[in-house]
């Protein structure tokens, strides 16, 4: 049965009317909330001096602060385990464990992370992929730009990603790559002025090409500039995962996990209904602060903009009066010196004074500088630290403090850092659940990963197809059950794991206990928190290194007998 709301597969005209509507729907709705975007980046950038002349003091306090934070967030590497809902099923979750590991070493997941924190602190939000490329038969996480993504206005959180009406990501491609991906309709598509010319003679021009792309805003040309063809044309492309409702006749759903379509221009490319199994999106959310009217997050630039233009502006001032005060004076009479000789001065070095003859000038030697405005600046400066949960303003260590009061310190000063952790650990959650219906998709038949082993070296895993249909007697899941087995696991990542003090902390933690206990926990398990390397090489290496060293001496009885 047909929706109205809701156009049949492959009616284009209707298709592109009913797209035309969902673009502008979400465009409306994130106008007012990236209106500060271009302002944060810039911020960032260090593009923040107003005045005409240049600055004698400028300091990037923002970029420091962001830098600072995500490093704290990300300086770890995420730990996460494979979890199976059922008692039988032990054997099979460790081939998944190895098989996402994999796809996440290879996917460069630290550099992921790192991009997610620099863009969620400056835009407020970011994204992650899960998507699957047939063309090389893999599995990628890759990081998105929040300004490709356009979100359904109903949404309220980034945990109902899934259940939003529509999500749509724009991508700009080579016509050739959009060519070859869609051979047939792809011939249809024509390159895109907007991402494809170029201003002549403007190398210098801060709207480029890419920029465009990202904010989907201006054209990199300016209207009456004069323009030149680009040597690769592109076009854009913008990919929309639909919640549509439409049924059949026998009242089952006609896209039970929603609809997939592709669009350039007028011109559809793809129009399917949602090909992953788990029936969601294949992108996530990761939200730096929550937003209580939307499910678009809050930055922390905006936070800091009018600190730093303090800090800057009192800068410049103290510096400024600094180098007037402390320069020489010149006082003379206005004919003391010919006109040609005059202009040979200048008052690079010095304050040069013109008087008329005999005529009084008085000067007033300047006010020795003080410490107020330093002491003001270093105090601004905490306070952006104060703000952003770099550092503790509880006052400095006592060095007689016990090891554990040191510890609980430090993970005192991390409080609005771990807030932010957790926040992106429950997006790698729900990502990792993706994964793991992917896993069961697509990986189709035994292949070769590699992942970085506990020395940070390559290795090679062998993906065995058959032994992950298995439980852990041996018997294979009926070919029914196999679309859903994915259920069956549950994917879990180790809460602040992304910290390195979280795991200096448990080292040291596991490191009290055995002291205290002579056995527990185990030292592999001391060498894993530690993560120092590979456990049991290490243990190897350590008890053949025992062998070789001599015997301790015998301990000396009172008087110094043995």
């Amino acid at each position: 049965m047909a929706d109205p709301q809701f156009p049949p597969k492959w009616d284009e005209v209707l298709v592109n009317r009913f797209l035309d509507s969902i673009d502008g729907e979400a465009e409306s709705s994130r106008r007012e909330i990236q209106k500060s975007w271009e302002e944060n980046i810039r911020q960032v950038r260090g593009d923040q001096w107003r005045l005409q002349r240049s600055p004698y003091f400028l300091a990037n306090i923002i970029k420091n602060q962001v830098r600072r934070k995500v490093a704290s967030l990300t300086e770890g590497k995420l730990q996460f385990h494979v979890g199976a809902l059922r008692p039988d099923l032990d054997k099979a979750s460790q081939i998944i464990y190895q098989t996402i590991k994999s796809v996440l070493d290879r996917s460069s997941i630290e550099d992921v992370n790192w991009r997610l924190g620099q863009f969620a602190m400056t835009l407020g939000s970011a994204f992650v992929g899960s998507s699957y490329d047939s063309t090389t038969n893999e599995i990628g996480v890759p990081f998105i730009d929040p300004r490709r993504v356009w979100l359904d206005p109903g949404l309220s959180s980034p945990e109902e990603m899934d259940q939003a009406q529509y999500v749509r990501i724009d991508t700009v491609l080579p016509l050739a790559d959009i060519r070859r991906r869609f051979p047939g309709r792809g011939l249809l598509v024509k390159p895109s002025d907007r991402y494809s010319s170029y201003v002549e003679g403007s190398l210098r021009s801060k709207t480029t090409i890419l920029g465009s792309v990202l904010q989907a805003m201006p054209r990199p040309y300016r209207p009456g500039t004069p323009t030149k063809a680009g040597p690769i044309p592109r076009a854009e492309l913008r990919e929309y995962w639909v919640r549509d409702p439409q049924i059949n006749d026998d009242g089952s759903l006609k896209f039970p996990g929603g609809r997939h379509l592709i669009r350039s221009g007028s011109v559809l490319l793809l129009d399917e209904a949602n090909p992953y199994w788990d029936g969601g999106w294949p992108i996530d959310m990761l939200v730096w602060d929550i937003e209580y009217d939307q499910a678009w997050g809050q930055d922390e630039v905006q936070d800091l903009r009018r600190i730093q233009e303090a800090i800057n502006r009192s800068g410049d001032a103290w510096i400024l009066n600094l180098l007037l005060g402390s320069n020489f004076k010149i006082i003379a009479d206005s004919d003391a010196l010919d006109p040609d000789q005059w202009e040979k001065l200048d008052s690079e070095a010095g304050l040069i004074i013109r008087k008329r003859p005999n005529r009084s000038l008085e000067y007033q030697a300047p006010v020795a500088p003080s410490d107020v405005i330093p002491g003001a600046l270093s105090g601004l400066i905490q306070l952006t630290d104060l703000l952003t949960g770099n550092v503790d303003r509880g006052g400095a260590d006592s060095p007689a403090r016990a090891s554990s009061a040191l510890e609980g310190l430090q993970l005192a000063k991390q409080t609005l850092i771990r807030a932010v952790a957790r926040r992106m650990e429950t997006m790698w959650e729900r990502m990792g659940q993706k994964l793991i219906s992917r896993v069961f998709q697509f990986y189709t038949s035994d292949k070769v990963l590699y992942q970085q082993g506990p020395s940070r070296e390559w290795v090679s895993y062998t993906f065995e197809r058959q032994k992950l249909l298995m439980d852990d007697k041996g018997r294979t899941r009926p070919a029914e059950e196999r679309q859903q087995m994915f259920k069956d696991f549950k994917f879990m990542v180790t809460p602040g794991s992304s910290l390195a003090q979280t795991r200096i902390q448990r080292t040291m933690a596991a490191l009290q206990l055995r002291s205290a206990t002579g056995f527990v926990p185990s030292v592999r398990r001391i060498l894993e928190e530690a993560d120092l390397g590979n456990a049991e090489e290490l243990i190897r290496e350590g008890l053949e290194e025992l062998k070789t060293l001599p015997p301790p001496p015998p301990v000396k009885g009172r008087g110094g007998r043995s």
